[in-house]
């Protein structure tokens, strides 16, 4: 909403002040200079909208940046095209939220309170890397000439729309009408991609607004190309590629080229955990008596460590570093595969943790401690339980997402770590989350289908098949969603890349 000469005012006395700068840091985020420009005065005319409410916010300054990092997450332009963004060897090794959180520090001037609200990313005052990547992404930054503009011109710019649920992505319509069919056409009848040996599979190019890899319907998603791949059962993404399994237990790396690289084979189903700097790729093997640690780059087998039979079931459940988190029968442990690549060196003397250790991010931990009931903690909060059965973190541990019950098709719920607070999910009343993960910076996506699609479980197989189930991208802060298209579950249920 448009307010009176004092909001004009004060709008343009932050745009002369603030534009430059916030140009400069979606430059270091990882956008060339001019379509940074584009997306920052995209942002910063939602913001002259909705002015008068910004600037009674606590920091203006912080809600502005919100809007900048949703725009920057929803834009579907191929930039890359005509302008190429500038090289930076550390920033650009760095996850997105890393990255972001990073910039925002270093660039923005952000403080910590401010890094978690917008990233659920916290610091990381021990990491050595830190000051030079930073002196990086001020050195890009400051390479950047930013030509002003008037506050009349900014707020003048077409702002695009915050798209309500259930509403598709302008521009997307086409890549869904089309996709649908292929996506439907190109499962389990199709051509088989190893009939004649783990070789390249035929790729074909597609308009994708989903911020994370995705299967559907005998094909897999990398960024702008869809992969005959039929019978994807777990994915997880690394660097500039993804790791999948398939029916058969294979782990094979894989990227938007097509090319394939089998890592080794696991335990049917067993969930797959990277650590992206490293590039490295865990597993349970196919007996399910060892963890197995690879090199995603190079496919080496880097180290084993054997495994207590369960319950709990046993397997891995995060990388950070060189450890690795993981759980067995007889609790939850941790491993260095660099320092204890035979998997000799035992527990420390305290003994091994709670069993129903569910993830660990940085300081912060979520447990299961009753049939429905989590507990979860972080450096700078107490512990605080909430309902929920199963969890992830999200990236730098700032929200939890769970389930309200054991079924997988469950209401999903998400808590802020720091305060319990409950934040809303994006799934309607009539809606189920068949699948769920963190994305992009502070935003969940997710596999939605009508509940009566889960009638029954023939009906559910021919309704979910007639009429696809819809992937959505969900802010946490803001609570608005973008939905991006339908897909078949013709080759089993879609699956997102952890």
């Amino acid at each position: 909403m448009h307010g009176g000469a004092g909001d004009d005012e004060d709008f343009a006395a932050y745009v002369a002040a603030r534009r430059a700068a916030h140009v400069r840091a979606v430059v270091a985020l990882g956008s060339p200079p001019g379509h940074a420009t584009a997306l920052t005065d995209r942002a910063l005319a939602r913001a002259r909208a909705e002015w008068r409410v910004l600037r009674e916010s606590a920091d203006p300054g912080v809600e502005v940046w919100r809007l900048l990092l949703e725009v920057r997450a929803e834009d579907t332009t191929r930039w890359w095209h005509s302008e190429p963004a500038t090289p930076a060897p550390g920033l650009d090794r760095l996850t997105p939220v890393r990255r972001t959180c990073l910039v925002l520090a270093a660039v923005a001037g952000l403080d910590d309170a401010a890094l978690v609200e917008l990233t659920g990313e916290w610091p990381r005052p021990g990491d050595p890397r830190t000051e030079d990547l930073s002196q990086e992404a001020r050195d890009l930054a400051a390479g950047v000439e930013v030509t002003p503009r008037a506050a009349g011109a900014v707020a003048a710019v077409p702002r695009g729309r915050r798209v309500p649920r259930r509403v598709l992505v302008g521009g997307v319509l086409l890549a869904v009408v089309v996709g649908l069919g292929t996506w439907q056409a190109a499962g389990p009848g199709g051509p088989d991609p190893d009939a004649g040996g783990l070789g390249p599979v035929p790729v074909r190019a597609v308009r994708n607004s989903v911020p994370t890899a995705w299967a559907a319907a005998g094909e897999l998603v990398v960024d702008d190309s869809a992969l005959t791949l039929p019978g994807v059962r777990r994915l997880v993404r690394v660097r500039g590629a993804v790791v999948y399994s398939d029916g058969s237990g294979r782990v094979v790396r894989t990227d938007a080229t097509g090319e394939r690289l089998q890592l080794g084979t696991s335990a049917p189903g067993a969930a797959l955990v990277v650590e992206r700097e490293r590039a490295w790729v865990a597993w349970t093997d196919v007996a399910g008596t060892e963890l197995v640690v690879a090199d995603v780059r190079t496919g080496e087998e880097l180290a084993r460590h054997g495994l207590d039979p369960g319950p709990p079931a046993p397997g891995p459940l995060n990388l950070e570093g060189p450890t690795l988190y993981y759980v067995d029968g007889s609790g939850s442990h941790t491993w260095d595969p660099l320092a204890d690549p035979d998997g000799q060196a035992g527990d420390p003397p305290e003994g091994p943790g709670p069993a129903g250790l569910l993830d660990v991010d940085g300081l912060t931990t979520v447990v299961q401690v009753g049939e429905r009931r989590i507990r979860f903690d972080g450096p700078f909060a107490p512990a605080r339980t909430r309902r929920g059965v199963g969890a992830q973190l999200s990236p730098g541990g700032g929200y939890v997402l769970t389930r309200t019950g054991p079924d997988p098709r469950a209401p999903v719920r998400v808590y802020e770590t720091a305060s319990g607070r409950s934040r809303r999910t994006g799934i309607g009343a009539e809606e189920i989350a068949l699948d769920a993960v963190f994305s992009t910076t502070g935003a969940i996506t997710y596999v939605v289908g009508d509940a009566d699609q889960v009638a029954a479980a023939g009906e559910f197989r021919r309704l979910s098949g007639a009429r696809g189930w819809l992937l959505r991208t969900c802010f946490i802060r803001s609570g608005t969603c973008v939905d991006h298209l339908r897909v078949s579950s013709a080759d089993g249920e879609p699956v997102l890349a952890r």
